[in-house]
């Protein structure tokens, strides 16, 4: 720590009397970085409608057949991290 400053910030025990921000109330969810796993296409949720049909556990042929369903409303959008 350099005088209370950690990577030329102040830290919030040091700055009293200010309001502190937190970043859901500053950057929408929608405009947060993050690395884009998958894209959403038709080939990809047709590949999980598979795995559902090939699954044994009923539970989880339940879980990707909603998983795939649900994708479905969304092709041509990504998959994020």
């Amino acid at each position: 720590m350099n005088g209370g400053r950690v990577n030329n910030y102040e830290s919030p025990s040091i700055v009293k009397g200010k309001k502190l921000v937190k970043m859901d109330e500053v950057i929408p969810k929608q405009l947060r970085k993050g690395v884009v796993a998958q894209e959403i296409t038709s080939d990809f949720v047709l590949e999980i409608y598979e795995k559902a049909k090939k699954s044994r556990s009923k539970k989880r042929k339940e879980e990707l057949h909603k998983t795939a369903e649900e994708l479905s409303k969304h092709i041509g959008k990504f998959l994020v991290n």
